[in-house]
């Protein structure tokens, strides 16, 4: 068994849903940390969704709706971490506003 830790993705988010990491082939994965920082000076929501192989975004995947993130601030995502994806699934997510939430992700990945 292998075990590596990974910075699985640290970018600002879209408007629209956003792949922020896919499990690898032949891999499971959880999620070790997950926050988001409001760069603006503006309330913005952001949601989460948990997607398994193969299967589309839909309401039955979120794991945190309508966040809002205030001002400056940074919000650790208890929703998100502990979050485990097996191979093919996939950790999407979206904001209200474009370029003003940055997600930072790390997961465990096990092969």
């Amino acid at each position: 068994m292998t075990v590596a830790i990974k910075n699985a993705y640290m970018a600002q988010v879209a408007a629209v849903d956003t792949t922020l990491y896919t499990c690898p082939a032949g891999t499971a994965a959880r999620v070790l940390k997950c926050t988001v920082t409001n760069d603006t000076t503006t309330v913005v929501t952001i949601s989460f969704n948990k997607v398994p192989s193969g299967g589309a975004v839909a309401a039955t995947n979120l794991i945190m709706n309508l966040k809002s993130i205030g001002s400056r601030e940074t919000y650790e995502c208890s929703e998100v971490v502990g979050q485990v994806l097996d191979a093919a699934d996939l950790l999407s997510a979206i904001a209200s506003v474009a370029d003003q939430l940055t997600v930072s992700l790390d997961v465990v990945e096990i092969v």
